[in-house]
């Protein structure tokens, strides 16, 4: 006769939402690789903006240019996407915090 082992309770945790381990959600790899890959086109896009709005500054404080609608334009949008990209790194980083805090 074999022996009966009783089942492993390191593992189970009532309490755990499903699909979690831990507590923690899992994420899996591909899942991150979307988010970051969004994040870095939001930072990339803020980023051509702004260069963008510059050389249009550039150039109509140099006279080159003439239309000051084009480049308000341009530097508005520059600082849309600023704002932006500055509002969704605050709410990773509070959404940071409240993990680190958060009692387990």
């Amino acid at each position: 006769m074999s022996a009966i082992t009783a089942p492993s309770l390191a593992l189970a945790r009532p309490h755990a939402p499903l699909g979690t381990e831990g507590g923690a959600p899992r994420v899996s790899k591909d899942e991150a690789g979307v988010f970051e890959s969004m994040l870095g086109q939001a930072v990339a896009n803020a980023n051509s903006q702004g260069q963008a709005a510059s050389a249009a500054g550039e150039a109509f404080a140099a006279g080159s240019l003439d239309d000051i609608h084009g480049t308000m334009l341009a530097l508005s949008k520059a600082d849309i996407e600023l704002r932006y990209v500055g509002a969704v790194r605050n709410k990773i980083v509070d959404a940071f915090y409240e993990l680190w805090r958060m009692q387990v």
